[in-house]
C-alpha cells in the first residue's frame, strides 16, 4: 500500500505544476484595481482580449476636467462613460454620462478624450446664483465596453455595466461645500446686490443645533390648584438619526422628566396633575405624573395592549418645601426620585422603582404635555419650577441636571410664605384672647352680681402671651395694627375667613390712605402693611407690591420683589396679577422671559373669571371697560354721575315716556357707565317701563333677560318667556336665540331649540352661532350624538369673528393645542385672542373706572395710582394717560418714579400692544426724532414709530412719515408695503409723497384747509412743473408766459412808482405856489406905504396869479394821465391772460 500511495503523490505534484503552468499569473506591479479582463468568447484569441482604462489624476470631483480614455475592442463595440454620486437623499444617482462606437478599427489601441461636466450644485460652492450646494457622500467614475452583438441601448445603463466584457473605475472624494470653489457665471450683478453678496459670501452656514434634551419651564409658574396649565408640544426631530431612535422606541420608551414642585395646599379633588399627556384623540397617553389629595405620587402609562396601568408611590410630601421630581423611563421600568430641597447644600433623596409587566406605548409627537391641569385634571396648589424632558434618554438620578432655577427668586418665594405662616398664626390667637378677655376694658355690658363679686374678690383674668419677645419685635407693625384695629368686626367666623377680612381691612386703610392728597409720598411706609395684607390672603395687596417694585413707585425699582409678588398674587387666583403675568409673559419685557404658552396659562385663567363675571352684576366692584383716553375731550365731556346736566336730562326724558331715553338710562345704571353708580334696581325698573310699552323689540328683550335672572327683581320665567316671544315675533334676532336657549335650558328639548338657533344663526346672531357649537362639543346635536370638534371648532370660531367672548376662549384653546387634523397650533394667536377678553374684565373697568372719576375730581394722584395699576397689566389706554399725566405734569413722575422715565416707559409700553393707540406710536416716534432726556435721535425708529401710526389711520402719522422722506430719508420697503403702495410709487420719491399726502387729506376730511391738503398741493405743483420743463413745447410756452408775466408786473410796479413821484411832486410845486403867495402878500404888507394899490387891488393880483397857475398845471397834467391810465390798463390785461395761460397749463397736468 505504501509504495501506491507514493506513486500517486508523485503523480498528483507534477500534474498540479504543469497546469500551473498554463496558467497566466497577474504582474505583482500591474494596477489591477482600474482593469479588468475577461475570459474570451470561443474563436477567439487570447491575444486579442478587450480593455479599457483611464487616467484621472486628480481624486476629488472637478468639473470641466480632461478625461483620457484608452481602450481597444476585438469586436464592434460600444464604449460607455459614466458619473455616479450619492448624497443622503439619494443613492446612485447618474450625474453624466457619455457614450461612443467603435465598429471598424478593431483589435487596435485607441484613445479619446472626454470632458467632465459635473453638476454646479456639487463641484462649486454657493453663491448668488447657486443657492443650495448639495454635500455628497460618494461619487464613482466609470467607464466599460459592450458588444454591439447583443446589446439594447434602450435596456439601460445599469444592464449594459452588467454586460460589460471591460470595465474601469474610480473613487473620487467629494470636497465640503464650503471648501469648493467659486464659479465664474459670467454674468453681471447690479452694483448693490454685488456688494451686499460680497459681505455674505463668506458666511459659513450654520446646521440648525437640536438636542433631545428639552427645558419645558425656564421661568416659575404659579399654579392656582384650577384646570389652567402650561401647554407644551412637540415635533418629529430634523436629525435623522435622533428621528429614526424616537421611532425604534415607540414600543420600547426611554426618557426622563425632571420637575421641581412647591406644594401651599393639598389637592381639593381625589387626585391632580403634575404633568400630563393627551393624544390626538383627547384620550391620556404615557406619561401621567399625578398627585394625590395625600401627598403620594402616582405614575400611570399606557400599555401595548391598549390598558392603562399605574402605580402609586408613598413619597410623604410635606407643604411649602420644593422638591424636585425624577420621573425615568427605561423600558418597561419606571424609576422615581423624589429629593427634597431645604437649602442650598443640603437634599433629603427619596427613591421609588416598579416595573410593568407589559410593553409600554409612548409617542411624545401625538397629542400635547400639559404642566399642571387642564380640561381634565385640576392642577396643584403651588408653584412650578424649572421642568426639564430628556426625550430619548433614561437618565438616573444622579445624571439628571436640572437645577433650582432662578435661586434668588424662588428662595424668596419659601422665604416670603415662611413669614406669612407665622402671621396667619398670630392673627386668630390673638383675636381669641381679645375675645375672652374683652369683658376686662368693656364698660357697656351689664354684669350679674356674682360675676361682680368674683371679678372683686375672685382671681384675676390673665392675659398670656404664647409669643417670644423676639417674635414680638419680629412682627411688631402686625402687632400694632391688631392693637389699634377695630377687632369686634372679626368675632364669629373661622380663622381663615378671620385672617382674610383682616387683610382686607388693612388692604383697604393703606388704599385710602394712598389715594389721599400727597398719599403716594408715604408709599416706603406703606410696604409694610401691604405684606402683611398679602400674607393674610387678600392679593390685590399683592399686585399693589409687584407694581411698586416693578415700577418704582416711591422706592427704588426692585425686580427681585417685583417677580416674587406677581407670582404671588396669581398663584392667589388675583385677577390684575394674572393679567399682568399674561402680559410680561406675552412681551418679553422687565427680565421675563418671552413665552406664548406661559402666557396662555394665565390670560386663559382670567378670561374664564371674565365670563363668570359678567353676570355677577350685583358687584358693585365691576364696571363696563371704558377705554378712555385722557386726551379725547369729546369723550370726557360725555361722562357723567347722578348730579350731572346729563343725567337729569335723560332722567326727565325717561320720565316722559321716552323709550330711547329709558333704555340709554336703564343700561348705564345696569353697568354702572360713563361714570354713573351702578344701581341693578334701579335699573331694572327703567327696563320694565320701557319694555311693559310693548313698542321696543331691544328693550322687551333685555327686560325679559333680567327677568329671567333675576337681576334687580324677582324672577318669572312666564313673563319673561311672554316678553321674549313679544320680541321675537318683531324680529329680533337676539330674541330668536334666547327662545333656542330658553327651550335647551328649562324645557331640555333640543330638537326645537335648534330650531331657533339655525334661525338665529343664519341672521348672524354670534350667540346663536356659539350655541350651536356648544351643541356639537358636547354630543347634544339631535341627530347627531356623538361630539363632534371639527364642527363645534367652526362654529366657535365664526362666533369668535364676531366678538363672543366665550366662542374666542374656546377658540383659543384649540389654537394653543393644535389638537385638530389639519389645523397648525399657534400660541400667539391664542394670547392674542385672549388678552382681548380679558381687557373686558369688570374689575379691571372698575380700577379704571376710579381712574377717571379721580382724575375729572382733579385728585391727580388717586387717578394715577390706579391707571397704573391697570398700566402694569398691560392695558394700553391706561399706559396712555399715565404718560400723559407725568407728560402734563412733569412734578407727578419726577417725584414718584424712582427710576424710570414715566413718560418714556409706559408710551413705549403702548406701543407694545397688539391694537396699539396711534396717539402712543406719535409720541415715540417724536421722542425717537428729537431725541428724549437722555435718550439719543434714532430716525430709523422714529420712522418704525410713525408708520405704525399710519397704519392706525392717523393722519398726523402720514404726515410726519412723508415730511421725513421729504428730509431725504429713506423708508424701508416692507413699511411701503403694508401701507399698500406698490412697487412702481416706490421708486419715485413724489409719487410716494403724493401717496401719502392724499391719503392723509382723506382721514382729516372733515378740516377744509388742513397741512395735509396744503402739503399735497405742494408736490402736485412740483409735479406738475417737472413734467412742464420735460415737455419742450410746453416748457418754451411757460418761459415766454413767465417772461411776459415779470415783465408786466415790472411795469406795472414802475407804473405805480411814477404816479406816486408825480403826485407829491404836483403837491410840493402846488405847496411852492401857496408859499410863494403868502410871501408876496407879507411883502405887500411890509410896503404897503410907499405902494400906490391899494389892499384890494392888491390881494385880486394875487389870487388872478393862482389860478393861471393852476390852469397851466391841469393843462400839463392831463395827457399824462391818460398815458399812464392806457398803459396800467393793457399791462395788466396782459397780465391776466399770462396768469390763465399758465393756470391752463397746470390744471392739464393736474387733471
Amino acid at each position: 500500500m505504501m509504495p501506491f500511495n507514493l506513486h500517486f503523490w508523485v503523480i498528483y505534484v507534477l500534474c498540479s505544476v504543469c497546469l500551473l503552468a498554463l496558467v497566466q499569473l497577474p504582474v505583482v506591479c500591474q494596477d489591477s484595481s482600474h482593469t479588468s479582463s475577461f475570459a474570451p468568447h470561443p474563436g477567439e484569441s487570447p491575444g486579442n482580449g478587450d480593455f479599457i482604462e483611464f487616467d484621472y489624476d486628480p481624486d476629488v470631483v472637478i468639473d470641466n476636467y480632461s478625461l483620457l480614455v484608452r481602450y481597444l475592442c476585438s469586436r464592434p463595440c460600444a464604449v460607455l462613460v459614466d458619473v455616479v454620486a450619492s448624497s443622503e437623499l439619494r443613492t446612485g444617482v447618474v450625474i453624466y454620462k457619455r457614450r461612443w462606437r467603435n465598429e471598424k478599427l478593431l483589435n487596435t489601441r485607441r484613445s479619446r478624450t472626454v470632458l467632465l461636466k459635473f453638476p454646479s450644485i456639487i463641484a462649486y460652492r454657493e453663491d448668488f446664483f447657486i443657492r443650495h450646494s448639495i454635500d455628497i457622500h460618494g461619487v464613482m467614475l466609470r467607464a466599460w465596453i459592450v458588444h454591439i452583438q447583443g446589446y439594447n441601448e434602450s435596456s439601460g445603463i445599469a444592464q449594459s455595466y452588467h454586460q460589460a466584457v471591460a470595465k474601469a473605475f474610480q473613487v473620487l472624494n467629494a470636497i465640503l461645500p464650503i471648501q469648493r470653489p467659486l464659479k465664474n457665471h459670467r454674468k453681471c450683478l447690479r452694483w448693490d446686490v454685488e456688494q451686499t453678496w460680497q459681505f455674505t459670501k463668506n458666511k459659513i452656514p450654520q446646521c440648525p443645533r437640536e438636542s433631545d434634551t428639552v427645558d419645558m419651564l425656564r421661568f416659575p409658574h404659579a399654579s392656582t390648584g384650577e384646570r389652567f396649565g402650561v401647554i407644551r408640544k412637540f415635533d418629529c426631530f430634523i436629525n435623522k438619526n435622533f428621528e429614526s431612535t424616537r421611532i425604534q422606541r415607540v414600543c420600547d420608551p426611554r426618557f426622563t422628566f425632571s420637575v421641581w414642585i412647591y406644594l401651599l395646599n393639598w389637592c381639593t379633588s381625589r387626585i391632580c396633575a403634575i404633568v400630563h399627556h393627551v393624544d390626538n384623540n383627547n384620550l391620556f397617553k404615557t406619561p401621567l405624573l399625578l398627585l394625590t389629595d395625600k401627598g403620594e405620587i402616582v405614575i400611570q402609562v399606557h400599555l401595548e395592549s391598549g390598558q392603562d396601568s399605574a402605580f402609586k408611590s408613598f413619597t410623604g410630601l410635606s407643604l411649602r418645601t420644593w422638591y424636585r421630581l425624577d420621573m425615568s423611563l427605561d423600558g418597561r421600568k419606571v424609576m422615581l426620585s423624589v429629593i427634597s430641597w431645604k437649602t442650598m447644600k443640603e437634599t433629603v433623596e427619596n427613591k421609588h422603582s416598579y416595573v410593568f409587566g407589559e410593553n409600554i406605548l409612548y409617542n411624545d409627537t401625538s397629542g400635547y404635555f400639559v404642566i399642571g391641569g387642564g380640561r381634565y385634571f385640576q392642577s396643584i396648589q403651588g408653584f412650578f419650577g424649572p421642568v426639564k424632558y430628556y426625550r430619548l434618554k433614561a437618565k438616573l438620578e444622579n445624571s439628571v441636571v436640572n437645577p433650582l432655577f432662578p435661586p434668588s427668586i424662588l428662595q424668596e418665594l419659601d422665604h416670603k410664605y415662611q413669614n406669612c405662616e407665622s402671621i396667619k398664626e398670630i392673627i386668630p390667637v390673638f383675636l381669641k384672647i381679645y375675645e375672652s378677655n374683652r369683658f376686662v376694658t368693656d364698660k357697656s355690658t351689664c354684669e350679674s352680681y356674682i360675676s361682680y363679686l368674683n371679678n372683686k374678690f375672685g382671681r384675676r383674668p390673665v392675659c398670656d402671651q404664647p409669643w417670644s419677645w423676639e417674635m414680638q419685635i419680629k412682627h411688631l407693625t402686625l402687632f400694632s395694627l391688631l392693637q389699634t384695629m377695630e377687632l369686634d368686626l372679626f368675632f364669629g367666623s373661622s380663622d381663615m375667613d378671620v385672617t382674610l377680612q383682616f387683610g382686607r381691612q388693612v388692604f383697604e386703610m393703606v388704599s385710602e390712605s394712598l389715594s389721599s392728597h400727597g398719599g403716594l409720598g408715604f408709599v416706603r411706609s406703606m410696604i409694610p402693611y401691604l405684606q402683611i395684607s398679602s400674607c393674610c390672603g387678600y392679593h390685590r395687596a399683592s399686585y399693589f407690591l409687584a407694581v411698586i417694585h416693578e415700577a418704582g413707585l416711591g422706592v427704588p425699582v426692585d425686580s427681585l420683589q417685583g417677580y416674587v409678588y406677581s407670582l404671588i398674587g396669581a398663584q392667589g387666583d388675583e385677577r390684575l396679577s394674572l393679567l399682568h403675568l399674561g402680559y410680561v409673559h406675552m412681551q418679553g419685557i422687565d427680565g421675563y422671559p418671552r413665552d406664548y404658552d406661559l402666557s396662555y396659562s394665565y390670560y386663559v385663567n382670567l378670561a374664564k373669571q371674565t365670563c363668570v363675571d359678567r353676570w355677577k352684576v350685583e358687584e358693585t366692584e365691576q364696571c363696563t371697560t371704558e377705554h378712555i383716553h385722557l386726551t379725547d375731550e369729546l369723550a370726557l365731556k360725555s361722562q357723567t354721575n347722578e348730579k350731572h346736566d346729563i343725567y337729569y336730562y335723560l332722567n326727565y326724558q325717561a320720565q316722559r315716556g321716552d323709550v330711547e331715553a329709558q333704555r340709554t338710562l336703564a343700561r348705564m345704571l345696569f353697568w354702572g357707565q360713563q361714570g354713573v353708580s351702578k344701581n341693578i334696581e334701579a335699573a331694572a325698573k327703567w327696563y320694565a317701563q320701557s319694555a311693559l310699552q310693548m313698542k321696543d323689540a331691544q328693550a322687551m328683550y333685555d327686560f325679559s333677560i333680567v327677568l329671567f335672572k333675576g337681576h334687580g327683581v324677582k324672577k318669572n320665567i312666564s313673563l319673561a318667556l311672554q316678553m321674549m316671544k313679544q320680541a321675537a315675533s318683531k324680529g329680533l334676532v337676539k330674541a330668536i336665540n334666547g327662545l333656542g336657549w330658553y327651550y335647551s335650558t328649562y324645557k331640555a328639548d333640543m330638537k326645537t331649540a335648534v330650531k331657533y338657533f339655525e334661525k338665529a344663526a343664519q341672521n348672524g346672531s354670534r350667540d346663536a352661532i356659539y350655541n350651536l357649537g356648544i351643541l356639537h362639543l358636547n354630543g347634544q346635536y339631535p341627530g347627531k350624538p356623538t361630539k363632534n370638534e371639527s364642527a363645534a371648532f367652526q362654529h366657535f370660531y365664526k362666533a369668535s369673528l364676531l366678538g363672543h367672548v366665550d366662542a374666542i376662549v374656546e377658540t383659543s384653546q384649540y389654537y394653543c393645542t393644535g389638537n385638530l387634523d389639519n389645523f397648525t397650533r399657534n400660541p400667539e394667536t391664542a394670547v392674542l385672542m385672549l388678552k382681548n377678553v380679558c381687557g373686558q374684565n369688570g374689575y379691571l373697568g372698575y380700577v379704571i373706572r376710579r381712574a377717571l372719576n379721580a382724575y375729572l375730581k382733579g385728585t391727580w394722584e388717586e387717578a394715577l395710582l390706579n391707571y397704573l395699576l391697570a398700566a402694569e397689566a398691560g392695558i394700553e389706554v391706561a399706559q396712555t394717560n399715565v404718560a400723559h399725566m407725568c407728560e402734563e405734569n412733569p412734578d407727578l413722575g419726577r417725584h414718584h418714579f424712582s427710576t424710570y422715565d414715566c413718560e418714556w416707559r409706559y408710551y413705549n409700553h403702548s406701543t407694545f400692544n397688539y391694537l396699539g393707540s396711534s396717539y402712543g406710536f406719535l409720541k415715540m416716534g417724536d421722542y425717537y426724532y428729537y431725541g428724549h432726556n437722555n435718550q439719543s435721535q434714532d430716525i430709523e425708529m422714529s420712522i418704525l414709530m410713525y408708520a405704525n401710526a399710519a397704519l392706525t389711520d392717523s393722519s398726523q402719522g402720514i404726515f410726519n412719515l412723508a415730511a421725513i422722506i421729504e428730509e431725504g430719508h429713506e423708508i424701508p420697503e416692507i413699511i411701503f408695503n403694508k401701507l399698500g403702495i406698490n412697487k412702481a410709487d416706490q421708486l419715485e420719491r413724489t409719487a410716494v409723497l403724493e401717496n401719502l399726502y392724499r391719503r392723509c387729506k382723506g382721514q382729516a376730511a372733515e378740516e377744509l384747509l388742513s397741512p395735509c391738503s396744503l402739503a399735497l398741493f405742494s408736490v402736485q405743483v412740483k409735479v406738475a412743473w417737472k413734467k412742464i420743463m420735460n415737455h419742450p413745447v410746453q416748457a418754451s410756452l411757460a418761459y415766454i408766459t413767465g417772461t411776459i408775466i415779470v415783465t408786466a408786473f415790472l411795469t406795472s410796479l414802475v407804473h405805480c412808482i411814477s404816479n406816486k413821484r408825480t403826485t407829491s411832486d404836483t403837491i410840493q410845486e402846488q405847496g411852492d405856489i401857496t408859499r410863494n403867495v403868502q410871501e408876496n402878500e407879507n411883502t405887500d404888507e411890509e410896503l404897503h406905504v410907499s405902494s400906490t394899490d391899494t389892499p384890494a387891488e392888491n390881494h385880486r393880483n394875487s389870487g388872478l396869479d393862482l389860478i393861471r397857475c393852476r390852469i397851466n398845471q391841469l393843462t400839463e397834467a392831463v395827457p399824462n394821465l391818460l398815458y399812464s391810465q392806457h398803459v396800467g390798463e393793457w399791462t395788466f390785461t396782459v397780465l391776466g391772460v399770462c396768469i390763465c395761460l399758465m393756470h391752463i397749463i397746470f390744471m392739464m397736468h393736474f387733471l
